[in-house]
């Protein structure tokens, strides 16, 4: 992994960001290293991805997990209605107040736009 040559951690003993109990002191120490880091967001990335412990990128597990949480109620990128169905089968969503679907992965960037007849 390259990115890691560019990381101002690199050197440093393991235990400092993957100790054995996370505690807001080993975070505080971390972050000391993290939030300059010009490979930051790639560092977090990774601990993203596959799942890490430790601190990574300036977060330790717990914030981590909060990221990568569902969130209960997805919004419509247009109208920002809450009305919002996934698509079965699909990676699509479809508003069901305004009639715009996009790809879930790209809620910025809207696919069609149709009109839809509500039922009562």
């Amino acid at each position: 992994m390259r990115w890691q040559d560019d990381a101002l951690c690199g050197g440093l003993p393991l235990g400092v960001f993957v100790p054995d109990k996370e505690d807001p002191k080993g975070l505080e120490t971390a972050r000391t290293y993290c939030n300059p880091c010009p490979v930051r967001g790639t560092c977090l990335r990774y601990a993203l991805t596959y799942g890490l412990r430790g601190y990574w990128g300036g977060t330790d597990t717990a914030e981590r997990r909060r990221l990568k949480a569902k969130k209960d109620r997805a919004k419509c990128p247009s109208c920002t209605s809450t009305r919002v169905v996934d698509m079965v089968d699909s990676h699509d969503a479809l508003c069901l107040a305004c009639g715009l679907s996009w790809l879930r992965e790209s809620a910025a960037q809207p696919r069609t736009s149709t009109r839809v007849r509500t039922v009562a």
